[in-house]
């Protein structure tokens, strides 16, 4: 007898996450009759039942999601002449071609309660996972996503494991790096020399006394090494910054759990959220111990939650924070694999903790902050990406590759409708990050068989992208500007300030602090920072940059305590290269920068954005005091305010710098709302509403500068999913790109 029913065309990210399992479950629960399986586009389900039937089972499949799955559209046609006896699992009828790739997840509830429970098999086993967590990028050769193509391929399943991989009601189906104690990954603490010294559990127990006697370890995580020492001990922190020759940058905190991280910081309930997820980033919090050794130029203190039963066993046998930094050269990537590690880290740990399984594919812990209840990501990898969109109606669908910009680079990639954001590469200035650069790339052309038909990049001429080189060139700022408008779904004409440190300008000029009219087909520089000469392009020297506004204002007189600094030859010498030099910035980056060169007395950056960093631990939110900057035409002039920065102290320098820059963005905004709507007025346009505000730019990183515009009530956007600095140029690229090219 033949049946109507329905299919169901699911996409999203709903394959290898326990989605089919769950379909079975409930279609079982409900008595539904039909298949699920895997195609090209995602999952598909075909119901023998009636239209209520199917209603009631989609509103229970949304409700009762796995945690990793996400889904995009549900596509519902009516289906003739079915005839099933039972719900089934059917084969995968999936192209490798379009298989979406999921990053590596944190341990999940239900997994973390099985590595505590004595009386359970995996009891205390650092390597538990399911469906719903675990290593999955980190891990994979090749597509299609099944054991034999990943790092697991040499351990084999025992009867235990196998009989849950193969249970659809286990959530344990088709977990792909599953294991257990029978057929285990083999943990090994081995010193300095290679020698393995012990292994499993007593790994973990040497590695607690290691740490507790104030040595440094090398610990392997998911996508690499990081480097650790007991973050309550000033001394071993303090040679882990000699040897790993980082002597200011903030460090990073592991802790056991929300608790442990509660004794080092203030945090409230969103930050808590996001601390505890299943990405488990790096949040940067507000410090309620003196941080010392772990943050000198900051009051906030970088924490991230154990993600990983490995990481939980250690803390079985070592009750305190750990600094876990990346294991890596200054400007290089993560090493992940051990040959590497001891050739570039020799001398710089006593120990390391490692396992068996090998990374296949590197991952940088992701990076967060929470403003005023927003999650804002300044880093995505771990976790997060590769990420995977699926393109609507207002972009074409091409296949092209968006190679990012020169710093935090990560690449996006086009094809079948939708975008694959890679995950965070790093500064292509090294060899080794456009290794990485290049490998990870590679990965992906292979695995999904791509052929580009554009390749679209930076303006900058001389940007190394390997052996890619740009058929198409977007303007750096109007890609940050793009990346906003993608991820908040705004088409219309927006006014963009676009701050941050360097930009390749359309006039071949560095630019920094501009401010646009555009939206994703076009832009119009509408507004900038005055122009300032440099005295090089050493941008890390920031007293040169402070000498260069000095020279530049003819402010010698105001700044004779600024230039006792320096020795009369020295200052000749640089006037001299001051007056020859025919570089000019509108960066509001380096404008910062010199600002920080009076405040703080620096000479030079010892690491990126230490001077906002400075400038918001200085700042005082109860002191009423401002700094003003000019606005001349479509300029914008700080001489002012650097006139005053030269006789203030760090406090109020530092707070009437910020209130100035956010009144600054207030002004702008409604000086040019009012020409605008003037203009249209005389052509006879009626204006309803304000163009909205979008602010870009790794400036906008600042939490106290967006904290100081909520507080007076501006309506603005600003990049939060997707990191405001260079990390989503590409994003910006490839969306101005697809916009243009459905025109």
């Amino acid at each position: 007898m033949c049946h109507f029913g329905f299919k169901l065309e699911i996409s999203g990210l709903v394959q290898g996450v326990g989605f089919r399992p769950l379909v079975f479950q409930l279609a079982t629960q409900k008595g539904l009759l039909g298949e699920v399986y895997n195609d090209t586009k995602g999952v598909v389900i075909i119901l023998q039942c009636k239209k209520a039937e199917c209603e009631s089972f989609v509103s229970a499949l949304k409700a009762n999601l796995p945690p990793l799955a996400k889904v995009g559209q549900i596509t519902i046609t009516e289906c003739k002449s079915l005839s099933y006896s039972d719900f089934r699992i059917s084969g995968s009828q999936t192209s490798v071609k379009t298989s979406a790739i999921l990053s590596d997840f944190a341990l999940c509830e239900a997994c973390k309660k099985e590595f505590y429970e004595p009386t359970n098999a995996r009891f205390h086993y650092p390597f538990i996972t399911c469906t719903h967590c675990g290593a999955r990028f980190s891990l994979i050769k090749k597509l299609p996503y099944d054991r034999k193509n990943t790092t697991m391929s040499e351990f084999k399943m025992c009867k235990h494991c196998q009989n849950e991989y193969e249970n659809p009601t286990n959530r344990r189906f088709h977990a792909q790096p599953i294991s257990c104690p029978e057929c285990a990954i083999v943990s090994y603490l081995a010193n300095a020399y290679k020698r393995v010294l012990c292994k499993d559990e007593n790994a973990f127990k040497e590695a607690a006394k290691l740490l507790k006697q104030g040595k440094i370890l090398a610990m392997k995580g998911v996508g690499g090494f990081h480097l650790i020492c007991d973050a309550r001990n000033q001394k071993a922190v303090k040679e882990l910054r000699v040897r790993k020759n980082r002597p200011t940058k903030p460090l990073a905190v592991l802790c056991k759990d929300l608790a442990m991280a509660q004794t080092l910081a203030h945090i409230n309930d969103k930050e808590a959220e996001i601390l505890d997820s299943l990405v488990k980033p790096i949040v940067l919090l507000k410090a309620k111990v003196e941080l010392g050794q772990i943050a000198f130029d900051t009051y906030k203190i970088g924490i991230m939650l154990a993600y990983t039963p490995f990481q939980l066993l250690l803390f079985e046998y070592f009750n305190g924070p750990i600094i876990a930094t990346s294991a890596n050269l200054s400007g290089e990537s993560i090493i992940y694999k051990e040959k590497d590690l001891f050739a570039k880290l020799n001398g710089v740990f006593d120990a390391l903790l490692s396992f068996e399984r090998d990374i296949e594919n590197p991952s940088d812990d992701s990076i967060a902050q929470v403003i005023d209840d927003e999650i804002m990501f300044l880093r995505t990898s771990r976790g997060i990406s590769p990420t995977y969109i699926e393109l609507d109606e207002r972009f074409s669908h091409k296949f092209a590759l968006a190679l990012g910009a020169e710093l935090k680079n990560e690449f996006v990639i086009s094809y079948d409708k939708k975008l694959i954001i890679s995950p965070y590469i790093g500064d292509l200035k090294s060899v080794d990050t456009r290794e990485r650069f290049a490998t990870t790339l590679e990965f992906f052309t292979r695995n999904y068989d791509l052929r580009f038909d554009a390749l679209i990049g930076d303006k900058h001429p001389h940007f190394d992208y390997g052996d890619f080189k740009p058929s198409v060139r977007v303007q750096h700022h109007y890609a940050h500007i793009c990346a906003a408008l993608f991820e908040h779904g705004i088409d219309s004409e927006v006014l963009a300030f676009a701050f941050d440190g360097t930009g390749y300008g359309d006039d071949g000029k560095i630019w920094g602090g501009e401010i646009f009219k555009a939206d994703l087909a076009k832009y119009e520089r509408v507004g900038h920072f005055s122009e300032f000469k440099l005295i090089n392009a050493d941008i890390n020297n920031v007293s040169n940059l402070a000498l260069s506004l000095i020279f530049g204002w003819n402010l010698q007189s105001e700044a004779k305590e600024f230039l006792a600094r320096f020795s009369a030859i020295k200052l000749a010498n640089l006037a001299k290269i001051y007056a020859q030099s025919k570089l000019f910035t509108s960066s509001l980056g380096r404008i910062i920068d010199a600002f920080g060169a009076v405040i703080f007395g620096k000479e030079r950056l010892e690491y990126e954005a230490q001077i906002g960093l400075l400038m918001e631990k200085h700042f005082d939110e109860k002191l009423a005091y401002s700094y003003e900057f000019e606005i001349k035409g479509s300029e914008i002039c700080v001489k002012n305010a650097f006139v005053r920065a030269l006789k203030d102290d760090k406090c109020h320098a530092c707070t009437g710098f910020l209130n100035a820059l956010a009144t600054l963005i207030i002004d702008f905004a409604e000086r040019f709302e009012k020409k605008r709507r003037r203009n249209l007025v005389k052509k006879g346009i009626l204006v309803d509403e304000k163009l909205p505000v979008i602010l870009c730019g790794g400036v906008f990183q600042n939490a106290t500068l967006l904290k100081i515009l909520n507080k007076k009530h501006f309506s603005y956007k600003t990049s939060l999913k997707f990191p405001p600095n260079d990390s989503s140029i590409a994003l910006g690229q490839m969306a101005h790109f697809l916009y243009k090219g459905k025109e």
